[in-house]
């Protein structure tokens, strides 16, 4: 008698890998939405929105509305692991690529973006507005 545990495993087996990926990219999605302190200069403050638009401030004045996307891979940076958070301003004239780190990893209420062109570390803590 042929033994169909086999056929019955690997897709299930892949399915559950394919769950794992959609869970792991939706999370940090879901975890960025709100305001973010910059831990450096207190003056600077991001805000994403569910709609991916994000709003800096200084000074709790607006500055500019960006666009945000979150995929595995911007512009030439792609890393198998990592998530990349790109920000876009509505003319289109600027554009900018950062490693999302953390976000609010085990509920710490921080985010921790990196800037890969100079090899910098951006560290936010959410608050709530």
């Amino acid at each position: 008698m042929k033994s169909y545990r086999p056929l019955i495993i690997i897709p299930l087996s892949i399915l559950l890998l394919i769950l794992m990926g959609i869970t792991s990219f939706v999370m940090p999605k879901k975890e960025i939405i709100g305001a973010w302190v910059s831990q450096e200069n207190p003056e600077y403050k991001l805000e994403f929105l569910q709609n991916g638009i994000c709003k800096d401030y200084y000074a709790n004045k607006e500055h500019k509305k960006y666009h945000y996307t979150i995929s595995t891979q911007c512009d030439e940076n792609s890393t198998y692991r990592s998530l990349f958070i790109k920000i876009e301003d509505n003319e289109g004239f600027f554009s900018k690529c950062y490693e999302l780190k953390g976000v609010n990893e085990g509920n710490d209420g921080i985010l921790v973006l990196a800037d890969m062109d100079k090899d910098e570390e951006y560290l936010y803590t959410k608050i709530d507005n």
